[in-house]
């Protein structure tokens, strides 16, 4: 047993009535077309709970994030056992500056805790 087993459950514990829920759509696998190509198959949505945020300005510069990206955190518990938030991934989530209208988003990159607590998604 781990120090971190359970540490994702305990967030989203105590942190799922503070996110909002969202979606994550995973693309569907690529299958042959019968034609020598590949067709890709239906995505699949997953519900989970999120919360948009804008990143910083000193993290932007930093970091060379453009101004039109936007950061969005994901509980890890929120999802199902395995499902893990990736580039080419879409994910929706309320957009505080729409007025909360879900807004959806392409995922640029993620990253993690040791424990998959909550996944910090870069979003255009």
């Amino acid at each position: 047993m781990s120090i971190i087993t359970g540490v994702a459950e305990e967030a989203l514990e105590d942190f799922g009535e503070d996110f909002e829920v969202g979606a994550l759509t995973v693309p569907g696998a690529r299958i042959p077309d019968g034609q020598g190509g590949f067709k890709t198959g239906p995505a699949t949505v997953y519900p989970c709970r999120v919360l948009l945020t804008d990143y910083s300005d000193y993290r932007r510069q930093t970091l060379g994030i453009p101004a039109t990206d936007r950061q969005v955190l994901v509980l890890g518990a929120s999802l199902p056992a395995g499902v893990i938030p990736a580039k080419g991934h879409q994910i929706t989530a309320p957009d505080p500056a729409k007025g909360l209208l879900p807004t959806t988003f392409d995922v640029i990159a993620k990253t993690g805790d040791p424990a998959a607590a909550l996944y910090k998604l870069q979003a255009r």
